[in-house]
């Protein structure tokens, strides 16, 4: 055993002293998944033995400085999956016999999952060395030059030095009042999205959404079924969260909904991306989301739609959503990180008034509530019309550079590219030659600073022939897009 798993004799068994676990409050994945993470991986690859008693919950929480029902939490997590059991006299320890198959299939999963963690890991440090700070041309970045940056500053730092009761206790579980108020307005009037502001619960991301979602909807071990190809961090969300994620293909007219209802397995809800679907940008047809709408009504599943962007469609106004609909089966995520930045941390939930207790409980303990003024900040940035201004600028802004990188690679590489542009988001795909591999090019591109990403990442099942690249023009000014593209060429080099 090594020294940073130490053991001690207890009633004829081996304890654990777990001084080894680390918290990390600055992640926004839960605490007592950090701890039941940890704990399982340490019996997966044998650091704990069966039979090792592990610390009570009270004695546990303590050392690390958390609630005692955080380390209760995960200490049932892990005894629901069958890593741990509790007996009376001696406490929860590992459990005895580890052979059964299910937890040796899942022990087995984890050593291989973490072997190919550890390979991905080294693969990407080598490529975000050279990639990391360029905006050239990576997916789903937004124009940070065309940011407000003055006006959101002065708005940010009034709500800063707000000092009423209310900007400074515990109020606004669920999200700040006005905040919702905004929100409720704004997509009802540019989505469709029929609801009242108490339906509208603010997180700080579309993970934190993806996971609260789960948590409330399903439980451990549901069924889930994703696009595939898909977004690939939803899918890591969905199985952290403990759903099992079932991959149905997605084609020109997005999901096939018809495969999932050809599925035999018992599936208790969808994640899709229904008006622009990552990676492709295709939007689901209208006769797959009747549908999908009513596939949902009769098995009492839920779908989590995920509207991340769809602001920005530049051929055509933006589609409506599935939950413009009406089934009430339906969950509507946003996000202000597309239309505005990443950094300001801030998604929302619209959810059934029934459940309104259970997303606001779910969000208030797993602490991934923006912080006030934040929320305050862009509800005052929202009140007064900047908000819808600025995605109409951003919306010609994007046309524009989306033009502009189109006819770019046409230009320098001809018929050899094959581009094709979607109707709306923020990236476009070419697809490449048999002469260098998608993979190839990221790598090459990597070396000059410029990020590109392989699509066959997004597919859970292997797509041998699939060789091409998801590429983001938002984040590139318009006179430094030929001269990119140029670079990229000479990168690839002459079997290209």
């Amino acid at each position: 055993m090594s020294e940073t798993l130490q053991e001690i004799s207890l009633i004829g068994h081996p304890a654990a002293l777990l001084n080894w676990l680390e918290i990390d409050r600055e992640k926004s994945a839960p605490l007592y998944d950090q701890i039941s993470g940890q704990i399982r991986v340490a019996i997966s690859l044998g650091r704990l033995s069966p039979g090792t008693v592990l610390p009570a919950s009270r004695v546990l929480s303590r050392e690390l400085g958390v609630s005692r029902i955080t380390t209760l939490k995960a200490y049932e997590q892990l005894t629901a999956e069958g890593f741990l059991e509790a007996r009376r006299g001696v406490g929860t320890r590992v459990t005895e016999d580890l052979s059964g198959t299910s937890i040796a299939r899942l022990a087995g999963a984890y050593q291989t999952q973490m072997k190919t963690y550890d390979n991905k890991a080294k693969h990407l440090l080598k490529l975000f060395d050279t990639a990391s700070t360029s905006l050239a041309f990576q997916p789903g970045i937004p124009a940070f030059d065309a940011f407000p940056h003055g006006v959101w500053s002065r708005v940010l730092s009034r709500q800063a030095l707000q000092t009423d009761a209310d900007m400074l206790d515990y109020a606004h579980t669920g999200g700040y009042v006005r905040l919702r108020e905004q929100l409720a307005f704004y997509l009802r009037s540019s989505r469709g999205v029929e609801c009242d502001p108490e339906q509208v619960i603010v997180v700080t991301s579309v993970r934190s959404a993806i996971a609260t979602a789960s948590a409330v909807l399903w439980k451990r071990g549901a069924v889930v079924a994703v696009e595939d190809p898909g977004y690939t961090v939803a899918r890591e969300c969905l199985t952290q969260s403990g759903c099992k994620v079932l991959p149905i293909p997605a084609d020109a007219k997005g999901l096939q909904v018809g495969k999932l209802l050809e599925n035999r397995q018992d599936c208790a809800g969808v994640y899709l991306t229904a008006a622009h679907h990552w990676p492709t940008g295709v939007t689901l047809a209208a006769d797959r989301r009747v549908k999908l709408l009513d596939w949902a009504i009769q098995k009492e599943a839920w779908i989590i739609e995920d509207d991340y962007d769809s602001e920005f469609r530049f051929d055509s106004p933006p589609l409506g959503t599935l939950y413009a609909l009406g089934s009430g089966r339906s969950i509507y995520v946003g996000t202000f990180s597309k239309t505005l930045a990443p950094s300001i941390r801030t998604a929302y939930l619209v959810v059934p008034h029934e459940m309104i207790p259970c997303f606001e409980r779910d969000v208030f303990f797993r602490a991934v509530e923006p912080a006030l003024h934040v929320q305050a900040a862009l509800s005052e940035f929202m009140a007064d019309g900047r908000f819808t201004r600025h995605i109409g600028r951003m919306r010609k802004l994007y046309a524009r550079r989306r033009q502009t990188l189109a006819d770019a690679l046409r230009s320098r590489f001809g018929s050899r590219l094959d581009v094709v542009v979607p109707a709306g988001g923020l990236q476009l795909i070419a697809h490449l030659p048999v002469t260098i591999s998608a993979q190839q090019a990221v790598l090459r591109a990597a070396e000059i600073g410029i990020f590109l990403r392989d699509i066959s990442g997004c597919y859970i099942r292997e797509q041998p022939n699939l060789n091409a690249l998801h590429i983001g023009f938002a984040a590139v000014p318009e006179d430094q897009i030929g001269p990119k593209v140029d670079r990229l060429a000479h990168a690839l080099g002459d079997n290209f």
